[in-house]
Order: C-alpha cells, then structure tokens, then sequence
C-alpha cells in the first residue's frame, strides 16, 4: 500500500515536471491512432518516453521517434494478438449466456470469464512498461513478467489501478484533458509501476547477496 502511494506521488510529480513534451507526445500520439497504421508503434513509443521519465532520464523527441521505427513491427504483432484474445473473452462471456440462459452454473462460468477479462487489463496494465524496461525485448517475456509483478502484488496493483482509471475516466469525462494527457496519464502509471517493482526486485537480490569474506552457497535460480 505504502508502495502504491509513493508510485501515485511520483507518477504526479513525473507528469507535472514533463508536461510540456507529455502533452505534445500524447497529441501526436493520438492523431497516429486516428490514422490506424502508425497508432500501435506510436503508443510503444509514448511508453518508451514515459520508461525514461520514470527512470529519471532526460527525454526528446529523438527517443520518441526512435521507439517508434525501431518497434513498428512487434508494436503491430502484441496489438493483433492482443485484440484476439479480448474478442476471444468477450465473445466466450456473452456466448454462454446466449445459449444457456439463466442457467445458474452459468452465472459462475460469466464470472470466471470476467475475473479472466480482469486479469487481461492488469496484464496490459503493466505489460507495455515491461516490454520497455526489460533487456528481453519478447512480448511473451512481458506478458510473464506483468502476470508475475500482478499476482505478487495485488494490493499494489489494485491501488495504482483504481487510481490510474479515476484519472483516466475524468480526462475522458473532460474531453480536453484526454486529449492533453490521458494516454501520458495511462502509461505513466504502468512504467511508474514497473520501475519500482524491478528496482524491489534488484535491492531484495542485492540484499540476499552474502558480504565479502562469508562463504558463498550454493546459487538459486531466479
């Protein structure tokens, strides 16, 4: 919780102290999704600025376009396959209740499809970050590492989450706010999120390091 608090803090921080390059990168970033084609390798790169910001780094239109060449393709191939799979658990959840009714074991299967559906928008929660702060650049290494990050820490993820949808549902309820910054809101908090767990993750391994001179056991794998 104290966890999920101070990423909010400083996802608010990060945004107010790069609103000037957030705010253009989000318009542009929504004109490419209005044109279709450029749309996916536009929103990979808007994650790899906001990937920056969250690691402190100086950020520029150079990186903004440099992400976007360099992950056109693979940007295109997570949108397809991603697509799929919620056509998939939208047309399962409403598919038994169409052909089975008010049956009442089919209430239950609803269910499970949407915490199915649930678990999904956590996984793309997180998962874009993931892609771009990893060395591993493979979706299927991502999507392990969110689902990971996602079971280990639900109150955390929970939390950012609800914050993250208030905010993105008043930029959508204000119009101009969505068009300023509700993507830049959106993938702030998921690398926000991502950093700081990978950096719990780096200071728990150091932690667990023995000190010089102590004998050395045997190496668990991680």
């Amino acid at each position: 919780m104290v966890d999920a608090l101070r990423v909010v803090v400083k996802t608010v921080k990060d945004i107010w102290g790069e609103m000037f390059n957030l705010v253009l990168m989000n318009l542009f970033t929504l004109l490419c999704m209005a044109v279709v084609i450029p749309g996916p390798p536009a929103v990979m790169a808007l994650y790899a600025v906001c990937n920056r910001i969250a690691n402190d780094y100086a950020v520029s239109w150079d990186h903004y376009f440099a992400a976007f060449r360099e992950h056109f393709g693979k940007a295109w191939l997570y949108t397809i396959v991603s697509l799929v799979v919620t056509v998939l658990i939208a047309f399962n959840f409403w598919w038994y209740g169409a052909t089975f009714g008010n049956e009442v074991w089919v209430q239950w299967v609803q269910g499970a499809w949407l915490a199915v559906a649930f678990f999904w928008l956590v996984i793309n929660f997180y998962v874009f970050a993931f892609y771009m702060e990893q060395q591993d650049r493979r979706w299927r290494v991502a999507v392990r590492n969110s689902a990971l990050v996602a079971g280990a820490n639900p109150l955390f993820t929970l939390v950012l989450l609800i914050v993250a949808g208030l905010l993105l549902i008043v930029s959508l309820a204000v119009t101009p706010l969505f068009v300023l910054l509700g993507l830049s809101i959106w993938a702030m908090f998921g690398s926000e999120a991502v950093v700081n767990r990978v950096n719990a993750y780096r200071k728990r391994i150091e932690s667990q390091k023995p000190a010089d001179g102590e004998p050395h056991g045997r190496k668990r794998e991680v």
